[in-house]
């Protein structure tokens, strides 16, 4: 079986396919990945192939101007934030379509497995009557999204003679079953415990040293940083320079180049950089993030509170489910460094957002592994085809 495997050019989009895709390998399949070249070299450090399906395209820009380079006004509630993202996704499925389309007659895949952002990949498997499986990312999927997506892309939709973004195959969820959306009504769905996969990486020396004092990670993903409102730098650095103040060893996982400011590292800081969370966590008592989902799913198979302070997009989905369920909590709007402060004091404190933590992890750790998904995709795919 040939799996093609289709993403946008972002980590968090991409790492949760990761670990399906080796999968296929182990079992002697065939994997390709596409994305756009600027994101092939993430693709093949995780030690998987790559197809360029568009040139290097700049995410910021694709996200903050329409079709004729017009800014996009920023968003003002959650409907306007699925709007413009959704949006976002077909301007970019615009500029990938046609590549992607030349890919799949090229190698012809028996498969193809795309993420929710990603859409060239489901349009080419529809046009050219292929197997499409959506692989979830986290705890929603965005389906708010697809709507303006399909209406950014009528001009696509109509030239492969389709009226509609397709439906999947077989929906592919990686999250705990208490944490998921309900299904669309008559949906094919395939659960998979969540495999952190937060790509290369060395276990830092301070991991495995034994300590006496709580350790709490902080990051807030590769985009925020570089793409987040106002001065979103300093804000990251002030969480930073107030959480040692809890007497506990703060590390913080951000970009090369922003710790690289730090030199030498505020008081208290034990670390800084861009870390590989699956191997951070297991050493820490609390994670402070963004609500992104492969920091809240990745911090749960640890078992790991967390207080989230959503941003963006599916964050607030994450942080308020996280909260809901007794993992952690969450903070929104305008939120104060003192607030933070206290919200991670409570959470060092009280054994019980742990206990409800431990508790997800164990669900996760129950559903089928990749493996066992290899098998299902496999009789899928005989079935249909």
């Amino acid at each position: 079986m040939r799996a093609l495997f289709t993403t946008v050019p972002l980590h968090g989009h991409f790492f949760p396919m990761v670990p399906l895709a080796h999968a296929l390998r182990t079992a002697g399949h065939d994997v390709l990945v596409a994305s756009p070249v600027n994101f092939t070299g993430v693709i093949t450090e995780a030690g998987l192939p790559a197809v360029p399906t568009a040139l290097s395209l700049n995410f910021a820009e694709i996200m903050i101007k329409d079709r004729n380079g017009r800014p996009v006004a920023p968003a003002k509630s959650a409907v306007e934030r699925h709007e413009i993202a959704g949006r976002a996704w077909g301007r970019l499925t615009a500029r990938t379509l046609q590549r992607t389309l030349n890919v799949v007659d090229w190698w012809r895949p028996d498969i193809i497995v795309s993420e929710p952002s990603e859409h060239a990949g489901a349009l080419a498997a529809a046009s050219r009557s292929i197997p499409w499986i959506e692989h979830g990312w986290g705890i929603s999927t965005m389906p708010e999204c697809r709507p303006p997506a399909a209406d950014e892309l009528t001009a696509e939709l109509s030239g492969l003679a389709l009226t509609a973004l397709p439906e999947p195959d077989l929906h592919l969820h990686v999250c705990p079953p208490s944490m998921q959306r309900p299904h669309a009504p008559g949906s094919r769905n395939q659960r998979m415990r969540y495999i952190p996969y937060n790509g290369p990486a060395t276990l830092p020396d301070w991991g495995l040293v034994e300590r006496d004092k709580p350790r709490i990670c902080l990051t807030f993903g590769s985009i925020l940083p570089r793409f987040g409102p106002g001065d979103f730098r300093g804000v990251l650095t002030g969480i930073a320079t107030a959480l040692p103040d809890l007497g506990a060893d703060l590390v913080v996982g951000v970009e090369e180049q922003i710790a690289a400011a730090w030199q030498p590292l505020p008081p208290g800081v034990h670390s800084a950089g861009w870390l590989p969370l699956s191997l951070v966590v297991p050493s820490c008592d609390l994670i402070v993030h963004h609500g992104g989902s492969g920091s809240t799913l990745t911090a749960l198979t640890a078992g790991l509170p967390q207080l989230a302070l959503p941003q963006t997009a599916d964050q607030f989905d994450n942080a308020a489910c996280i909260s809901v369920l007794g993992a952690g909590r969450q903070l929104l709007g305008d939120v104060t460094v003192e607030a933070i402060i206290a919200a991670c004091r409570e959470l060092l404190t009280d054994p019980s957002y742990r206990e409800h933590a431990a508790i997800l992890a164990a669900e996760n750790a129950s559903q089928p592994t990749p493996a066992d998904v290899v098998e299902v995709l496999r009789k899928l795919t005989s079935a249909l085809v």
